[in-house]
């Protein structure tokens, strides 16, 4: 595997939000608790290996170049800076300085305090063999964020930028401001005309262009820590978060405690011998969801484990299910239950379906009872899956919870 050894952080905003507060200090400068959102980010990347870094600087030059100073000191790393003598917008800066950037680089937005497991995050970009890899949360205003909609493969099905006023209710995957960015990708775009524009967003035109000249990009959904600090209500909570460290806890660098939930039956009802085929089918256990929202607060994330064998039946799309399951998510977020993402069982085992999709009719070893996906989410997330509890309404459940090591507990119990 390729090493990534350089980042972009861009800081050029004046954060007039946190004016009050900040008092004239850059919010990236501004410390909490003792320490500012910039070194924060750069503690974080150097501990896993990146050495270089680029600076997008705009506003008080001067205090960044001083503190540059200090961080290449004090952390052994090289930075260089690119002041924006007017604001460029958040990447702005990028085709200027595509002689310096490497093959591949880290871009990083500078409002946001995260940890992360940035070895996980480069190796799924390379599994994917991705031009452009987006980090990816569950949000809880999809209406104003920069969303997208994940296909089958975790690659971007659909998108939406946060100018627009409308958007389907299945969009939950949020851009964290996050992304590996290969600079074949920037070069490109630099050709394609996009650095003529006056101000330049990662995901609105960085990321929206590139798919639309075909370029790989994946979504790389994580519950880890990442939230942005630019306002006085976000900073309180994220200084709330630091006391608690919620933010160290939350990165998968230390091992997560799940709690997994079957769908049908245990969050939607689902007659028997019938499958969820469209949105209108969906029928919510409400108390019931409000319940297992108590319970998982005693967990770090929550997922959704489901058998889904009328995708293999021909009855519905793998991407039908992925939008109804964006629809249940953002209505449990409504109920107070966080859900960070969902693992899915396409297959079936027998044949002689009417449209069936000949290619998923096997025994697979991620249909419950067998416990695939639970070890999918337990690799893909460093899950400690002893203790970890699944919620479901039946034997398959209890038996893929068994079969994984992870406790069970009966919707009938609840």
């Amino acid at each position: 595997m390729d090493q990534i050894n350089q980042a972009i952080i861009t800081l050029g905003g004046k954060g007039s939000r946190l004016e009050s507060i900040t008092k004239g200090i850059p919010k990236p400068l501004y410390p909490i608790h003792g320490m500012s959102t910039l070194e924060r980010a750069i503690k974080v990347l150097v501990d896993q290996g990146i050495k270089k870094f680029i600076f997008f600087i705009n506003f008080l030059p001067e205090m960044f170049e001083i503190y540059s100073k200090k961080f290449s000191n004090k952390y052994g790393i090289e930075i260089q800076t690119f002041l924006e003598n007017e604001p460029k917008g958040e990447a702005g800066s990028i085709f200027d300085c595509i002689p310096n950037l490497e093959k591949e680089f880290l871009f990083v937005h500078g409002d946001i305090i995260f940890d992360i497991d940035l070895q996980k995050f480069k190796i799924y970009h390379y599994s994917k063999q991705s031009d452009i890899t987006i980090m990816t949360h569950l949000t809880n205003h999809p209406q104003d964020s920069d969303c997208i909609i994940e296909s089958p493969s975790l690659s971007i099905a659909e998108y939406k930028s946060k100018n627009l006023s409308t958007h389907k209710n299945s969009f939950f995957l949020g851009n964290a401001g996050i992304a590996i960015i290969s600079k074949e990708v920037i070069i490109k775009l630099k050709n394609k005309k996009l650095a003529s524009k006056k101000e330049i967003s990662l995901f609105g035109d960085i990321v929206i262009n590139a798919l639309k000249m075909d370029f790989q990009i994946f979504s790389y959904n994580t519950s880890e820590y990442l939230k942005d600090m630019g306002t006085p209500n976000r900073l309180e909570r994220v200084k709330k978060d630091l006391d608690k460290n919620i933010v160290t806890s939350k990165s998968y660098r230390s091992r997560q405690k799940a709690l997994f939930l079957d769908r049908d039956n245990t969050l939607i009802k689902c007659p028997d011998k019938k499958y969820i085929l469209k949105k209108s089918d969906i029928i919510f256990f409400e108390e019931r969801i409000k319940t297992i929202a108590n319970i998982s607060k005693n967990f770090d994330l929550c997922l959704i484990i489901s058998n889904q064998p009328q995708i293999a039946m021909g009855l519905c799309s793998w991407q039908d299910v992925i939008e109804i399951n964006g629809i249940i998510i953002n209505q449990c977020q409504i109920w107070n239950l966080q859900i960070a993402g969902f693992y899915i069982c396409p297959h079936h085992p027998h044949i002689g379906f009417n449209n069936e999709v000949k290619v998923l009719k096997t025994n697979c070893f991620c249909r419950k009872p067998s416990p695939g996906l639970i070890l999918e989410a337990a690799t893909m997330r460093n899950i400690d899956l002893n203790s970890s509890l699944l919620i479901g309404d039946s034997k398959r459940d209890f038996y893929a919870a068994k079969n994984s090591g992870t406790d069970f507990l009966s919707v009938d119990d609840l």
